[in-house]
């Protein structure tokens, strides 16, 4: 036993373990051939430091894969955060908004619906995708006589799986990868003679399942495949031997048809006969598809929302909720009504903005309110609202060497306009991100394969609205930071006959102008509203332009400070499209 204190076990690297080893057996006499290369007993040493070696670092990885923190692989990760009560966001299809209309149908018919998973196409790239109507849809014969509405459809195959309940316990893994987990319908059938069909929703609030309830918990299982999970008749309805368990899904491809514009009908049957089914219009380009929750956002995720205990108390909790059931949502930031403009007394806000999209619809708006509603404080009302946005609009000067880059000015243009495009997706977007003038001037500099010497910018903070036509209303912009005296400019409008503009005149008033013969400004109305220098909030009373130029009429103004800080539900983007970019090229 006392020869045991020559070895050294904290080393794990094969060379110290068979430096050990050596020395052990100098502390005794039996072999004398261990210090020897080439001998026997030499080449036994390598096999007994190579065997200890492997299973240290097996234990090792092992004891990482424990612990959510150090954890690797993914089922370790998933099976730490199951713990913790979270399960990891699916992947989801986009959706599109299309026109679709019916040709040949009998007149006498005053309705026809489409039905849920009636199959639209799409094409990416050679690879054609199926897009499904989510649920069924009415459309009537408007007095024109025409079949034609507006429906959604989402990306994804549509499949069932079903299972007969035994009589010894069982595991029910839906059997695909990619599955939309939203898109899952559970139904139990009483047996297989027996056609009573019993719907089973998930349960998203513990505090309101009861032992009769029908509901199935959903945790995502190994190999990225969900498993769904029955009550044990204390929490939740459960089933029992002979049901015939029914699940109906979307296997989807995450965001690889975000953007697809153009779809075709597959098939769909309505129950009636008609001539064509075509598709009009798209009204909104397929987004929203996102790819399944990664293994560093699983980490990030679920112990935080651990911490909310499915309670929404303060503002944190509102988000950490709404983000993790609401998959559809790109970002989403809550404040209590004490710091809203103006402040409001017993209301939670909470802002969303879904991907692909900046305003959410009402009804999805009030589908959120009533989700959070029993999980507030009984005093406090939340309200969903939508993100306001700010745009900066930047001036950029780039010098570039000639003798480093055979690029053409234009070509060099183009990848400015292409890093400011990088830059406000990887930077900007979401509630709470600043915009950072050195980091932006910095990822300008690393385009063009470091031709380009430097860059000068400048850079102006833009509001867009859509003023009421003839009709007396309030124009308000709010850059909620501080602005230049003397900097606020506008898009052209026609106000009282003329091509007019607003500025302002340093004292704190908007003025309505126009340009003179001579280029000089001419003043339509002097005091036409007020500006708030330093929160750059700007009001125009009875606002009431007979037209204006472009889809939005722009009001833009210079920040007293380069960095952009949004407030409460500001969101701030950069249009690269209407960036004033010069190039000059210079020799080195």
């Amino acid at each position: 036993m006392s020869a045991n204190t020559y070895l050294q076990v904290s080393e794990l690297d094969f060379d110290d373990i068979r430096s050990n080893l050596k020395t052990y057996m100098r502390s005794q006499s039996q072999f004398k051939d261990y210090d020897f290369e080439g001998s026997a007993l030499s080449s036994l040493l390598d096999v007994l430091a190579y065997n200890t070696h492997y299973n240290a670092y097996y234990l090792n990885m092992v004891a990482n894969e424990m612990f959510l923190d150090t954890a690797q692989q993914r089922d370790s990760v998933v099976s730490r955060a199951k713990e913790l009560g979270y399960t990891p966001v699916s992947s989801i299809g986009a959706s599109a908004e299309i026109e679709v209309e019916f040709v040949g149908v009998d007149s006498s018919i005053p309705q026809i619906t489409i039905p849920k998973n009636s199959k639209f196409t799409t094409t990416v790239d050679d690879v054609t995708y199926t897009y499904v109507t989510p649920q069924s849809n009415k459309i009537n014969r408007n007095p024109a006589g025409q079949y034609k509405g507006n429906i959604i459809i989402r990306e994804g195959e549509p499949l069932t799986f079903s299972w007969v309940v035994g009589s010894t316990p069982q595991k029910y893994i839906v059997p695909n990868i990619g599955v939309d987990t939203t898109s899952i319908v559970v139904n139990v059938q009483e047996s297989v003679t027996d056609t009573t069909t019993t719907e089973y929703k998930e349960a998203t609030n513990i505090n309101q399942v009861f032992k009769t309830s029908p509901i199935y918990f959903l945790e995502e299982a190994s190999d990225e495949k969900y498993e769904i999970i029955f009550g044990s008749g204390s929490l939740g309805k459960p089933v029992k031997a002979g049901n015939v368990i029914r699940v109906d899904y979307l296997v989807n491809n995450g965001d690889l048809t975000n953007g697809s514009s153009s779809f075709s009908v597959d098939s769909i049957d309505v129950g009636t006969n008609y001539t064509t089914a075509k598709i009009n219009s798209v009204i909104k380009v397929a987004n929203g598809g996102r790819p399944q929750e990664t293994v560093d956002s699983i980490k990030f995720s679920a112990p935080r929302n651990y911490q909310t205990q499915n309670r929404a108390v303060i503002a944190e909790d509102y988000q950490r909720i709404i983000s993790s059931e609401n998959p559809d949502l790109q970002s989403v930031i809550a404040f209590g009504g004490e710091l809203a403009q103006p402040a409001v007394n017993g209301k939670v806000f909470i802002a969303v903005k879904p991907f692909g999209e900046n305003f959410a619809t009402s009804n999805r708006k009030k589908d959120i309110e009533f989700s959070i509603k029993d999980r507030t404080p009984l005093a406090v009302d939340p309200v969903v609202i939508d993100a306001k946005y700010t745009y900066i609009i930047p001036s950029v000067t780039t010098y570039y060497d000639t003798t480093r880059s055979s690029l053409t000015k234009s070509a060099v243009e183009q990848n400015i306009r292409g890093a400011i495009s990088k830059y406000a997706t990887d930077n900007l977007e979401r509630f709470g991100n600043r915009f950072r003038f050195s980091r932006f001037i910095r990822s300008l500099d690393d385009t063009s394969s470091g031709s380009v010497l430097n860059n000068d910018a400048s850079v102006m903070v833009q509001g867009r609205i859509s003023p009421n036509l003839n009709s007396p209303s309030l124009l308000e912009v709010s850059y909620n930071n501080t602005i230049r005296k003397g900097s606020v400019s506008s898009s052209s409008f026609t106000y009282s006959g003329f091509t007019s503009y607003l500025g302002d005149d340093t004292l704190g008033n908007i003025t309505i102008f126009r340009y003179g013969d001579n280029n000089e400004k001419i003043n339509i109305i002097a005091n036409a509203g007020t500006v708030d220098y330093e929160t750059g909030s700007i009001k125009v009373e009875n606002f009431a332009p007979s037209a204006f130029s472009g889809i939005e009429m722009k009001v833009q103004a210079t920040t007293e400070t380069m960095d952009v800080i949004p407030q409460r539900e500001q969101i701030l983007l950069m249009d690269s499209n209407e960036a004033s970019i010069t190039i000059i090229g210079e020799q080195t």
